[in-house]
């Protein structure tokens, strides 16, 4: 039995256009899977990059709310200071000593707020972080799901 030239010549150009659609296939795949994990991304960029504005915008209102409570009870606290003291030079020393240890007083309120600040900036930038990792890994996840498919075709 002989294989004419031309029937093996027909087998390799059917062979060959075969592989040629599923490489095709195959490319058009993992562009598109490019494209959506891409879009995702992008789309959790700007959910993440939302989310961090609102809540900046939150503790921005939040510490401008303290520091005016912060100068209404200053300025309280000046008017009942100088109702109880006279301008005499002992009074005013004694002013100066009262005033120092309230101002002290403020200063540690003010460190303590400035800590809970950095503490609230930390937690909405690890969270939207952890974010982020949740949404890359899907994206990778789902891309090499893809990949697995086209590859088990072939």
């Amino acid at each position: 039995m002989t294989i004419s030239k031309e029937t093996v010549t027909n087998k390799v150009t059917k062979e060959t256009a075969a592989l040629k659609e599923v490489v095709t296939e195959t490319t058009e795949n993992l562009e598109k899977l490019g494209k959506e994990a891409q879009q995702k991304v992008a789309e959790a960029v700007t959910e993440t990059k939302t989310k961090l504005e609102a809540e900046s915008e939150q503790l921005t209102e939040q510490v401008q709310d303290q520091v005016q409570n912060f100068k209404q009870d200053l300025v309280q606290r000046l008017d009942v200071i100088k109702s109880q003291f006279s301008t005499s030079q002992k009074d005013l020393v004694e002013l100066a000593d009262f005033l120092k240890a309230e101002l002290s007083i403020l200063v540690k309120e003010l460190t303590e707020v400035g800590k809970e600040i950095r503490e609230d900036v930390s937690q909405i930038s690890s969270k939207h972080k952890v974010q982020l990792t949740e949404t890359l890994k899907r994206s990778k996840d789902h891309t090499l799901e893809v990949w697995n498919k086209v590859t088990t075709k072939q």
